[in-house]
Formats: structure tokens, C-alpha cells, sequence
């Protein structure tokens, strides 16, 4: 019984049982009270006394007066059979009753005062009480426990019979209402099935596995979001091997070197000079700076990059990193120029990690750009915030491949990158920088060729 499928056929059985049960019930009660009540009324034994009340209204020509005459009426009410025999004789009690008037108003009762009307439905149950083939009446039997009144052998056949039906009824609408149960409830487990199996297949390390989605129920939805969720892993899981990949050939490059300098060194090959000593340290410097990014990135990924924000003027604080690249530009052949907006509103940020953005967006572009190139950062104040944008006019990206440029160790042409020296992760680093920020950064096609990053901040 730990299956869902029958934990829920059986809830259904009960409420249906409830249900079905109940209704036949009632059904039975209120249509043997209510057949005993026309029995009653109908059964012929009123004929005397609504003749003698006929009589009386054509003497006093109303009914004024006939409260106090039902008591001389007493001996002529009827009676009931025994519920033994089938033969006339008194009941238990005797039979009370009301008279009302051609308009409903009560004039009569055996029980009381009279007072009130009769409804429609008194009205329909009632005897009408005819003078002269004209309705000048109703007596209404008020006998106080219908199912009491007795039967006769016709009458208690055609209740039978009804019972009979109704519980045949109730069978059928019990068997019709657990076929279409099961088959409401296997329309719904077998996609759970479907997805549970295919939820074990990716614990196992099966990412390829998919819920098979039917129609736009809540099910489906669930089979839909799963199967999202399972591509999710699949492109996580790939990124997580392309990027350990790239991580080792990142850091086997730089250590190939080195290990090859020291031992030609060792080895007598390479004399130990500054000047193999000094290709040995740049080596040691680009793992150290690979390794350094790596940190900033698993840091960011935590959420536990801190940041040491405070007021900054942005067009100072642009002047200086721009003059700190500028004699690597004049080397180079490149135009570095700084075109900021005077006043510039101050923004609240970390000195050093946007030191960092802006470093890693103009080594970009230098490391791209060929002699005769021209760089230009320009800030100016936008609709949310301050917008930097760092302007080259090199080889630039393709645009199908702009959304990729800030992911980890993409590169457009990765030999080219990596004989240039870059790690492919400033871009990613940035891009966590900036959204630490509350800002957002972002690339652009350049008109006429080249590459624009744009990034925003929010206003102090």
C-alpha cells in the first residue's frame, strides 16, 4: 500500500463510499417518507370526513365556527391499518389533520390553534374538499410519524423496488466511479514514475536522461522544470570539465617553462645569468597571477568577495589608471585617451577591485590592438548611474559570440591569447566586480570595427 497509485484509489474508494452511500441513504429515507405520505393522503379513508366538511360549508356557507366542531368530528377521523395485518383497524394513534380554506389560510387543526397557510408543497400533498365541483378547501393529514403508517402488500412491493434500484444504482456509479478513478490516477503516476526513473538515472551520473513531458497539467510543468533543471547540470557539468582543463593547461604552460629553464640551467645548457633568472620569474609571476584570479573568481562564486567601497571621483581616479598605461601604449604604438565629463557625480566603490576593471579592460584592448590603434575611455553620467565605456578599434568580436565574452577562459582565438599572456579570466573577474557594485557591465560592436565594454555604476 506504499504505492501513491493506491494510497489514492483507496482515499477515492472512501469518498466515493461516503458519497454514493449517503446519497442512496437519503434518498431511500426521504422517498419512503414521502410515498408513506401520499399513501396517507391518498389512501381513500378521508372520503367520509371531507364529504361531512363539504356539508358543512354549504350549511354555514364559510368556515367560521369549524374549530370548534372538530371535536364532534372525532369519532369519524380515520384510522390507520395495523402494521400486522393487512385488514382495517385503529392505529396507534389517531390521524391529525388541518383544514384550510380555498386560499391556503389555516381555519382548522386537530393539534391547536389554527394559524399560518399552507405552502405550495402542503398544497399539493392535501385533499381538496369539493362543494358543489367547486374547491372550497384542503384537508392536509398531519399524521406525526409517516414512516408509521402501514403499507399495503402493492405498496410495500413498489418501496422495495425502489430500494433495490437505488442500491444497483449506487453499485454501478460505485464500480463506473473506480474505473475512471484508476484510470484519472495511473495518468498521473506514470509520469511521476517517468520521472522518478529518469531522477535516479541522473544520481547515477546519467546526465542525459529526460522526463518525457504530456500535455500542461502541473505534472507536466514538474517533468518540464526537471528537464530544464537536468540540461542546467549537463551545461554545468561540461563548463566544470572545460574549465578544470583550462586550469591545468593554464597552469602546465607556465610550469613547463619554468621546469625547463631551471634544468637546462642545472644542467649546464643555460648559464645562470639575469637573464634566464629573469625569464624564470616572469613565469613564476604569471602563475602567480593565475592563481590570484582563480581566488578572486572562487570568492566571487561564494558570495565572500568583500568589498572596501567609499567615495570616489571618478574622473581623478580615470586620469590616473589611464596615466599608468600610458607609456605601455606609447610602446606599443597605441593612442590612449581619457574623455570624461566634467562633475561627474561620485560613485561609493571599491578603489582597488575597480582599479582591477579597468586594468583588465585596457590590457584587453592592448593586447589586441595593433600599432597605429586608439583607445578610448569615456565616462559620462546615464540613466543608471555613471557609464564607463573602454573603446578600441582592433579586430573585435563576433557577434554571435558577444554574450560568451565573459565567461571563464573563453577566448576568441585562444592560441593568440595565450601566446599574448592572458588567462581569459579578466573579463569574468570583472564582470563580478562590477555586479558586486549593484552596476552592470556589458559588450559592444564599436561602429566602424572594433570592441566597446561598457560598464555601469550607481550614483553615491
Amino acid at each position: 500500500m506504499s504505492s501513491l497509485f493506491w494510497k489514492g484509489m483507496l482515499a477515492f474508494l472512501v469518498v466515493i463510499l461516503v458519497a454514493v452511500g449517503t446519497v442512496a441513504l437519503l434518498t431511500g429515507r426521504v422517498t419512503d417518507r414521502a410515498f408513506r405520505q401520499y399513501a396517507l393522503t391518498r389512501s381513500g379513508i378521508w372520503e367520509g370526513l371531507t364529504t361531512q366538511l363539504a356539508d358543512y360549508y354549504v350549511e354555514q356557507g364559510s368556515w367560521e365556527g369549524i374549530q370548534e366542531v372538530l371535536a364532534g368530528l372525532r369519532d369519524r377521523w380515520p384510522r390507520g391499518r395495523d402494521r400486522d395485518s393487512a385488514l382495517p383497524g385503529p392505529p396507534p394513534r389517531m390521524v391529525d389533520f388541518r383544514i384550510a380554506d380555498a386560499q391556503g389560510q389555516v381555519v382548522g387543526d386537530t393539534l391547536g390553534v389554527p394559524r399560518g397557510m399552507l405552502s405550495r408543497n402542503d398544497l399539493t400533498n392535501a385533499v381538496p374538499i369539493e362543494a358543489e365541483d367547486t374547491v372550497v378547501g384542503y384537508l392536509l393529514p398531519a399524521f406525526r410519524n409517516p414512516p408509521d403508517w402501514p403499507l399495503d402488500a402493492a405498496q410495500a412491493t413498489f418501496i422495495t423496488t425502489v430500494r433495490r434500484i437505488l442500491w444497483i444504482g449506487t453499485g454501478a456509479a460505485l464500480a463506473v466511479a473506480l474505473i475512471v478513478g484508476g484510470l484519472l490516477f495511473r495518468s498521473i503516476t506514470a509520469p511521476l514514475r517517468e520521472l522518478t526513473a529518469a531522477s535516479e538515472a541522473i544520481a547515477q551520473g546519467d546526465l542525459s536522461a529526460r522526463a518525457e513531458v504530456r500535455g500542461s497539467d502541473e505534472v507536466a510543468q514538474l517533468a518540464d522544470s526537471f528537464n530544464e533543471m537536468a540540461e542546467s547540470l549537463t551545461h554545468m557539468e561540461t563548463a566544470r570539465r572545460n574549465q578544470t582543463a583550462d586550469i591545468a593547461h593554464e597552469l602546465r604552460t607556465p610550469l613547463t617553462v619554468l621546469q625547463g629553464t631551471l634544468e637546462a640551467m642545472l644542467d649546464g645548457v643555460y648559464p645562470a645569468d639575469s637573464d634566464n633568472l629573469q625569464a624564470a620569474l616572469r613565469q613564476t609571476r604569471t602563475l602567480a597571477r593565475l592563481i590570484e584570479d582563480l581566488r578572486v573568481l572562487a570568492l566571487a562564486d561564494a558570495g565572500k568577495l568583500r568589498l572596501e567601497e567609499q567615495s570616489l571621483d571618478l574622473e581623478v581616479f580615470l586620469g590616473e589608471v589611464v596615466e599608468a598605461y600610458q607609456p605601455q601604449a606609447i610602446e606599443q604604438g597605441i593612442a590612449l585617451v581619457l574623455e570624461a565629463v566634467p562633475s561627474l557625480p561620485a560613485v561609493a566603490v571599491d578603489r582597488d577591485r575597480l582599479a582591477q576593471v579597468m586594468g583588465n579592460l585596457l590590457s584587453n584592448s592592448l593586447r589586441y590592438l595593433p600599432r597605429g590603434g586608439h583607445i578610448n575611455v569615456v565616462a559620462r553620467e546615464g540613466t543608471q548611474g555613471v557609464v564607463v565605456d573602454v573603446i578600441d578599434d582592433g579586430p573585435g568580436v563576433p557577434s554571435s559570440e558577444l554574450d560568451r565574452l565573459f565567461e571563464r577562459f573563453w577566448r576568441v582565438d585562444p592560441a593568440r591569447q595565450r601566446a599574448t599572456g592572458g588567462s581569459g579570466l579578466g573579463l569574468s573577474i570583472a564582470r563580478h566586480i562590477v555586479e558586486g557594485h549593484g552596476g552592470r557591465i556589458w559588450a559592444e560592436p564599436t561602429p566602424g570595427g572594433g570592441l566597446t565594454v561598457r560598464f555601469s555604476l550607481p550614483v553615491n
